[in-house]
C-alpha cells in the first residue's frame, strides 16, 4: 500500500510578509517586521523594521513611518522617513515631516510640511518647508 502524498507548506520566504488593511477597515498600533504594508482603508501606527509602505486612492495612514520605499496614491499625515524612493501619484497627498532619499511627484500629487532630502550616508538637506 502507498502511503498517502501530503502537501508541504509552502515556504515562506521574506517577500511574503505583507500586510493588507482592506478598504472599510480601521487599524491602530504598532506595525513591525513586515516587508509590504499595503493601505486601502485608515490606519493610525507607528511602522518600524518595514521595507515599503503602499496607499491606496482610498487609504488613510496618520502617524509615523521608518521605511525604505513608500508609494503613495492616498493621504499620509505624520512623519515619514523614506530611505528609498517616496512616490506621490497624482491623487496622493503627503503632509507633516517628511525626509526622502529621493522623490518623485505625478501632476496633480501634493507634499505639505517640513521636507529634507537625505543623502546615501544619511546627511540631511532641507528642501523646503511649507505651511
Amino acid at each position: 500500500m502507498t502511503p498517502p502524498t501530503v502537501a508541504s507548506p509552502p515556504k515562506s520566504d521574506a517577500s511574503d510578509r505583507t500586510l493588507t488593511v482592506g478598504r472599510g477597515i480601521s487599524l491602530n498600533g504598532e506595525i513591525n517586521a513586515c516587508d509590504r504594508l499595503v493601505v486601502e482603508g485608515k490606519v493610525e501606527a507607528a511602522l518600524s523594521d518595514c521595507k515599503s509602505i503602499e496607499i491606496a486612492e482610498s487609504g488613510l495612514f496618520k502617524g509615523s513611518a521608518e521605511i525604505q520605499d513608500a508609494d503613495i496614491s492616498g493621504r499620509f499625515e505624520g512623519k515619514l522617513t523614506v530611505r528609498g524612493r517616496l512616490m506621490i501619484r497624482s491623487k496622493g497627498k503627503v503632509s507633516g515631516e517628511v525626509r526622502y532619499g529621493q522623490l518623485e511627484i505625478e501632476l496633480g500629487g501634493q507634499i505639505v510640511g517640513h521636507i529634507e532630502a537625505t543623502t546615501a550616508d544619511g546627511a540631511r538637506h532641507v528642501d523646503a518647508a511649507a505651511d
